[in-house]
Parts: structure tokens; C-alpha cells; sequence
């Protein structure tokens, strides 16, 4: 079985453990960098030198140091790990009680111990799963969470470092990198604030250190420690990946518990240091991945209570840095606004692993910290049909402010795309986020090379994911308009259930991405729109089907582009603005029927087009079925529970909740 190259896996969760694993692999596959000094020279200089652990040889009754052994583990093969545990624990132990590790780290036997995963999000109730590290280094202190400490139950909120135990005879690279993978994967996903983690594997004979990272995997597998002849490496190694300094096993510790709060340091607009406190104490927004930027977004607070999003990431280098975008964009109306940042030059993947050398294959990326301003929730979180209009009209005209200086976007999304603040005037009641795959372009060509791995699956349009094996495609503002477009359907889709084609959208095969695609688009409206959910009412019917037909605009004129699809939206929200508000038990917010309210003035520009037009691609061919065989899309009516008061009162508040796309963001290097 093969991965798609990415672990983020589902919003509904992985099945099963066993369904993760080729994923895992697959991410990790061509990102495996071989040191065979890894575990000799990683933590030297950061534990106790030499002489201290000969020491320690010396004086403990479990290493006999003329026979260069440790006492407990036979001379014998092993056919059985489960022997194993309670020798290599003991070993573990001792060594952190004489080098007085044991006040916040202990090694634990946790073979039969059940450590929760998270998979998902938790609104849509993933499986439980759960996996089981032979032993556990757990730790204590201002990065493990409080009240899991308390609670003194093993599991990976608490896990400093995984340990596992093989034997020589059951030992195998391929699987048990994969296995210890899936362990590391959960500590990046539960305790947010890893840079790496340290996981060794160990037989009765040998110890190997392999260190995950957003670059992939830092191995030493063909020429392992013997723990018995190099018992000084052997120790040194265990004192490494129990180190009782957060940073040496992998944390970021600018951010930490204090108490039961959680805080992040970082600059302000001056680079002045401020600690921000971050409510909630789990970041709202992450990848479920190892490889890759990693990105992780905090909801904090500053000493005034103003609401700030901290977002980490880490960017391919060389790439150019989302704040010098962002620096670019200030002042644009629609586009999400940065409040400061932190860059530092030697945060860097390769300077982490100690490396210079730089094999083909291996991706080195760089740390940023930005700090952001604080908008709505995403598109999918609106209130009212005029709120999902306004955010729409208004971040795609802050896509043609960007595009005016030069910038495309890339990556619209329905994760990038956020309602505005609240009481935000025309312009800002929907704002552009996410530079990460933004580009400058040039203004006079203004196309770039279309890439299949660039922007989230699900909203690429049919051009880009066509562009997979060809290298003479190109990618300009059309895309991204057409991804709007793609964004809009998926909000507006039934979801109950969610239609079989758009979920196809996502697929991780770009060959029938497309082929579902083309047959959406050029199959006939009248199957394609039934699904549209009551809620939204015939206005958007007639608009979504309306925008279709005009999707494949002329290539050579962008002002007239941009004004035809902002049209579109312009004419539905008046036609919403002069409808009579409704009068059920839950009534629109009266400001969103206030018939006075203005449309924000669209931007123009001088830009013009060689690319291929959509309508040209449909009717000429391509991937999938044509206008001939479309790919028919089912009314959903026998879900017609719209007045059931579970419902009611589920969308009291969301009135809408979109399935959110499984792959967020394709990780492009």
C-alpha cells in the first residue's frame, strides 16, 4: 500500500493505527538522512563529559566493567523484547538517579500502557486511537502540561522522549522507523511546541538514535552504538534524550507553562520582548504532520487584552519569508495585516542537526514566528448568507489589491479565507490570509509556473492540478478565482451527506482530481446545484449556477475579470438586502438586512493573460469525462431535516458548518 506523502491525514481521523502507517511512510520516505555519528556526537557537549559517565561505570553494581557489559541483559539472543523491558528500564533509571535527572524525568515500562492519540478534530469524533512506546522517558517542568503531570498517567502530553525495545533477531529498519514515527508524529501534535524528538531503539546488543524533524528524519542505523563495549556513548546517548534542558530534547521553550497558564515570548512592532498569554492553551490551528512548514497558530493575549494570532512556521530556505510579504501588503484592504514578526537567521533545520553537508534530497527550512492581527473565523464559520457574501466579495477583491503589487496568492482556501472583524466597514469584512505559497510575480507577464503541489487539493483549480507531469503549464490570477469559486461550492454542499464528487476534490491522485472536476464543471447545472442546502434559498441558487457559466472569463482584460465575478456576489447581496428578513424563531442579525449598506469599491489594474481559458480546457479535453458524460451529482432531499430542533439549535450560532478539506495545505519544498 502506498501514501499519499502526507500523514495530516482526515478531520475524521485515522481508522486505525495500521490505516497511518503508510501514510507516515510515505511522508518520510525520500527525506531519511543517514550520520552515522548521530549518536555518538548529537549530545556531546550538552550532558555530562566523559569522565563523569566512566564514573558512573564504575561505581553502579549494573555494569560489569572488565567483562564491558551490563549484567542484567544475557549474552544470549533474545527472542522475546518483553525480557528486555525491565533490564533496559532499570538502566535508564540508574543513570538518571546518579546524575540527578530524576527530579523531572523518569524511564517508565509503557508497553502495556495505552497513550492517547489525536487524530482529527475533535468535532467530528474521531476513533479513539492509541499506541503503546515500549518505555517512556517522562518528564515534569514549565513544558509539560500541569495537570497531565498531576495526574502522573503515561501518555504523550508527558513524554519527553519514546524509547523502543527490539531484538537483534526482530528488529527491521523500514517497520520500525515507521513505528517510532507514528509516536513522534503525536508528540508534535500534542505538545505543539517541538522544534524535534529524539527517539532511540534498542536491542540487547545495539542502540540507534533517530531524530524527526520538520525536514524529515535524522538517522543512525548502520553503525549503532554497542551498548555494552561503548557503554560511554551508550550512557551518553540515554542522558541526551532525558535531558532534564527542554531545549536539548527538541522543545521551543519560548513557549512554557507558568502555573496552569500557558505563555509564548516573542517581539513586538519594535522588537521589544513581550509574553503573550495563549487562550486556549492548544493551538487552534495545526498540521498533523512531521515534514513539512509545521504550522501552528495561537490565539493569544497581550498585558491589554488585545487578541493576537501567533503563527509558527517553517518555511523551505531560501524561500522568501511571509513577513517581508506581509511587510508589502500593510494598509491593503482584504488582506489579512501582521502586527510584528520574529526571523532569526540561525534558526535552521541543518544548524538543529549540526550539518553543512547538505545531501540531494534534503530540505533545509527556517523558523518564523509572526504575529498577526486577530479576524473572524474562517468563511465556513458565518453567521448569515449575507455574512459568507460579504467575506467572499471582499477577500477576492483583497486577492486583486495584492495582485495589483505584484503578489499571487496560491493558496485560497476555505481555511484562508476569514470573516472580518466584527463591525468591520466594506473592504474588511472578509480578509485574505496565508502568504506561505504567495509569489511575486511579474507584473507585465504576471504567469508562473503552475505546480500540482502547490496550494490545498481541494480549491486547486482544474489547470493547476492538469499541470502534474507537465512542465509547460502556467498559473496566474484565474486560478485563484476559480478557486474562490471551488470554496463557495464547498460551503454551500449539503452536507448531510457531504457530496460523493467534491469530496473527491481532495483526492491525493491529481489525475482524478481532475477528472472529478472537469465533469463538475462541465456537467449540467441543474444536477450540479440541488445540492445546495435550503438555508441558502434560490439567490444563491441562481448566483453559484450563474458564476459557473462565467467562470472562464476572457484572459487578456483582469480589471474586467475581477469586476464580471465580483458582479456576481455584488447582485446577490442587494437581491439579500431586499429580501424581508425572516421571521422564525431565528431571526437574521436586523444589520445584515439594513438596505443602506454599502458595497466596497473594486480595485483595478492593467494586467494581461496568456493562459489557457478554462472554457478551452473543457471543450478540448483533458482529464475525465467531458460536457458528453458528466458525472452526475445526487439530490440529497431525503435529508430534509432542516426544521428539526437539533439542528436548529446546532446552527443557533454556526448557522452553517461546512466539512472542513483533509488536506490543508500540500507541502510544497
Amino acid at each position: 500500500m502506498s501514501g499519499t506523502g502526507s500523514a495530516h491525514g482526515s478531520d475524521f481521523g485515522y481508522a486505525t493505527v495500521q490505516a497511518q502507517r503508510p501514510e507516515v511512510t510515505a511522508e518520510l520516505a525520500d527525506h531519511i538522512y543517514h550520520d552515522e555519528d548521530l549518536g555518538k556526537r548529537t549530545f556531546a557537549g550538552k550532558v555530562a563529559p566523559n569522565e563523569e559517565i566512566q564514573d558512573f561505570l564504575n561505581a553502579t553494581d549494573l555494569y560489569d566493567t572488565e567483562a564491558r557489559r551490563w549484567r542484567a541483559i544475557d549474552t544470549e539472543p533474545y527472542t522475546d523484547e518483553k525480557l528486555l523491558y525491565a533490564p533496559i528500564v532499570a538502566i535508564i533509571q540508574a543513570i538518571l538517579r546518579h546524575f540527578d535527572y530524576s527530579d523531572t524525568r523518569s524511564g517508565v515500562n509503557t508497553h502495556n500502557k495505552h497513550f492517547k492519540h489525536s487524530e482529527g478534530r475533535e468535532e467530528y469524533h474521531p476513533p479513539q486511537l492509541r499506541t503503546s512506546p515500549d518505555v517512556a522517558i517522562l518528564g515534569s517542568g514549565t513544558n509539560f502540561k500541569p495537570e497531565a503531570v498531576r495526574a502522573g498517567i503515561p501518555n504523550y502530553d508527558i513524554c519527553a522522549s519514546p524509547v523502543e525495545v527490539k531484538t537483534q533477531h526482530n528488529f527491521t529498519k523500514g517497520d520500525n522507523l515507521t513505528q517510532i514515527a507514528i509516536y513522534s508524529r503525536q508528540l508534535f501534535i500534542q505538545q505543539s511546541n517541538r522544534k524535534f524528538v529524539c527517539c532511540p531503539i534498542i536491542t540487547e546488543k545495539y542502540a540507534r538514535l533517530y531524530i524527526f524533524d520538520r525536514s524529515g528524519v535524522h538517522v543512525h542505523q548502520s553503525s549503532p552504538i554497542h551498548i555494552h563495549q561503548e557503554a560511554t556513548d551508550f550512557v551518553r546517548l540515554i542522558l541526551g534524550v532525558s535531558s532534564p534542558d527542554d531545549s536539548v530534547i527538541g522543545f521551543d521553550t519560548s513557549i512554557y507553562w507558568l502555573g496552569d497558564k500557558r505563555v509564548l515570548e516573542t517581539v513586538d512592532a519594535d522588537k521589544n520582548p513581550v509574553t503573550l498569554t495563549l487562550e486556549p492553551e492548544k493551538p487552534i490551528f495545526y498540521r498533523r504532520t512531521i515534514r513539512g512548514r509545521g504550522t501552528c497558530c495561537w490565539k493569544a493575549k497581550d498585558d491589554e487584552g488585545k487578541v493576537v494570532l501567533v503563527k509558527d512556521a517553517w518555511r523551505s530556505r531560501g524561500r522568501t519569508a511571509e513577513w517581508k510579504l506581509l511587510e508589502a501588503v500593510k494598509g491593503l484592504a482584504g488582506v489579512g495585516q501582521m502586527i510584528a514578526y520574529e526571523d532569526n537567521d540561525d534558526q535552521h533545520i541543518s544548524t538543529l542537526r549540526g550539518i553543512t553537508v547538505f545531501v540531494e534530497g534534503f530540505c533545509d527550512r527556517t523558523f518564523s514566528r509572526l504575529i498577526l492581527e486577530y479576524y473572524g473565523p474562517p468563511i465556513e464559520g458565518f453567521e448569515t448568507p449575507q455574512d459568507l457574501l460579504f467575506a467572499c466579495h471582499d477577500a477576492i477583491a483583497g486577492h486583486q489589491n495584492l495582485l495589483n503589487i505584484g503578489i499571487l496568492h496560491r493558496d485560497v482556501s476555505i481555511s484562508n479565507i476569514l470573516i472580518g472583524k466584527s463591525g468591520s466597514a466594506p473592504g474588511n469584512r472578509g480578509v485574505l490570509i496565508d502568504l506561505d505559497m504567495a509569489i511575486r510575480i511579474n507584473v507585465a507577464e504576471r504567469s508562473v509556473q503552475a505546480d500540482f503541489r502547490t496550494g490545498t487539493r481541494a480549491f486547486q483549480s482544474l489547470n493547476v492540478v492538469r499541470s502534474c507531469g507537465k512542465a509547460n503549464m502556467t498559473q496566474d490570477y484565474l486560478d485563484d478565482l476559480e478557486s474562490f469559486y471551488y470554496v463557495l461550492c464547498w460551503v454551500c454542499f449539503d452536507t448531510r451527506p457531504f457530496p460523493e464528487s467534491l469530496a473527491i476534490w481532495e483526492s491525493g491522485n491529481p489525475t482524478v482530481a481532475a477528472a472529478i472536476k472537469r465533469g463538475f464543471l462541465a456537467g449540467p447545472l441543474a444536477d450540479t446545484f440541488t445540492t445546495i442546502e435550503p438555508f441558502f434559498g434560490p439567490i444563491f441558487m441562481r448566483s453559484a449556477s450563474t458564476v459557473e457559466i462565467k467562470i472562464h472569463p476572457s484572459p487578456e482584460r483582469v480589471e474586467q475579470d475581477y469586476a464580471t465575478i465580483l458582479g456576481f456576489i455584488d447582485t446577490a447581496i442587494a437581491e439579500l438586502l431586499a429580501s424581508p428578513a425572516p421571521t422564525n424563531d431565528e431571526p437574521e442579525s436586523e444589520a445584515m438586512f439594513n438596505h443602506s449598506a454599502s458595497l466596497p469599491t473594486t480595485p483595478t489594474t492593467r494586467l494581461f493573460s496568456t493562459r489557457e481559458p478554462l472554457s478551452d480546457i473543457l471543450r478540448n479535453g483533458g482529464y475525465g469525462p467531458g460536457p458528453s458524460s458528466p458525472l452526475k451529482r445526487h439530490s440529497n432531499s431525503a435529508y430534509s431535516d432542516e426544521d428539526s430542533p437539533k439542528l436548529k439549535k446546532s446552527r443557533t450560532r454556526n448557522r452553517r458548518a461546512a466539512r472542513q478539506p483533509s488536506s490543508l495545505s500540500n507541502e510544497r519544498v
